[in-house]
């Protein structure tokens, strides 16, 4: 888990289910080794048959000898500074069964850097992977034979989902 800004501060985020959906799960246990496309027929089932709630959770840095930003193999401590719940997203329940918005999810490229500047990545990491984001996006949409276009907004996505 990598840090980015959050304001003036530093954080770490974490996307969890709430206790109530991690509960209602029926497939628990996916072999990846069974299929290469184990993953999303298993979330095709599940949101089909009932919606689902995560928590957005932000862990500001209070120490950065104890909680450093560029050594990611350091776990932040929770005593220090514990995750606190900002946001909720609700999946409702739905069918995301079809080609079209398979089609449509597989010509967003999903990147960590289309944030403001205000909750951009940090550390060398994190200024790493952003050209390996974007050369995996180029050549993703090269060989899916899609033009490569960067939303310039989260309701563009969506209207490019939807048709």
């Amino acid at each position: 888990m990598a840090a980015q800004r959050h304001g003036d501060y530093v954080s770490k985020i974490r996307v969890a289910p709430t206790a109530a959906a991690a509960e209602t799960v029926v497939r628990r246990h996916l072999d990846p080794k069974t299929d290469v496309g184990v993953f999303r027929p298993a979330l095709v089932a599940e949101l089909q048959e009932r919606p689902y709630e995560f928590e957005i959770q932000v862990q500001l840095c209070a120490d950065l000898k104890r909680m450093p930003i560029e050594d990611l193999t350091v776990e932040w401590p929770e005593g220090l500074s514990p995750f606190v719940t900002v946001a909720k997203v609700r999946v409702p329940q739905q069918d995301i069964s079809g080609d079209d918005i398979q089609e449509a999810m597989d010509a967003v490229s999903i990147t960590p850097w289309r944030a403001t500047e205000e909750h951009r990545p940090l550390g060398n990491l994190m200024r790493a992977r952003r050209e390996v984001y974007r050369q995996s996006s180029i050549l993703r949409h090269e060989l899916n034979h899609q033009v490569r276009k960067e939303p310039r907004s989260l309701a563009e996505v969506f209207r490019d989902a939807s048709g």
